[in-house]
């Protein structure tokens, strides 16, 4: 059995503003629109459900308000370098500087802040939430109209 919750329809959504080093146009800093959603999968049992939607949808608007209108910037980078202090954090990549207001950075446990990483990320986040009947779950995340990276988790 699986149940569905589909970010964009639910308005489980955030915007965010990130940059990905390299000698690309996404070495800019820009920023995405972007939606959760999650497939998850598991066994009814008794009682004829085995995951509350709510509970679901709540875990992953929680994790999008987190992450809603701030600079997305990734903690475990090599082709960046970050510091933080003074109220401030400071990236140097390729050559420029940036200085964000700390309340207005996420700096996350990623490599990069690409869909892919953010997808790993969050259902690392999301798995905080499941019960002993679900067997796996298929996070998406979605930057756009028809682009998505999507992480999957399957219990043992």
């Amino acid at each position: 059995m699986e149940i569905y919750v589909d970010g964009n329809y639910s308005n489980i959504r955030f915007s965010a503003a990130h940059f990905i080093p390299g000698e690309w146009k996404c070495s800019r800093i820009h920023g995405h629109d972007y939606s959760l959603s999650a497939r998850i999968m598991g066994d009814m049992g008794e009682d004829s459900y085995f995951m509350d939607f709510s509970v679901a949808k709540s875990r992953l608007k929680e994790i999008a308000d987190r992450l809603d209108h701030r600079v997305l910037i990734p903690r475990l980078s090599t082709k960046m370098k970050i510091e933080e202090g003074g109220g401030s954090v400071n990236v140097n990549i390729n050559g420029k500087r940036y200085t964000f207001p700390s309340e207005e950075c996420v700096i996350m446990p990623v490599k990069d802040t690409t869909a892919e990483c953010l997808s790993e990320y969050i259902l690392s986040e999301f798995l905080s939430i499941i019960n002993e009947r679900v067997k796996q779950v298929d996070l998406e995340v979605r930057e756009g109209p028809g682009q998505y990276a999507k992480s999957s988790w399957k219990r043992d």
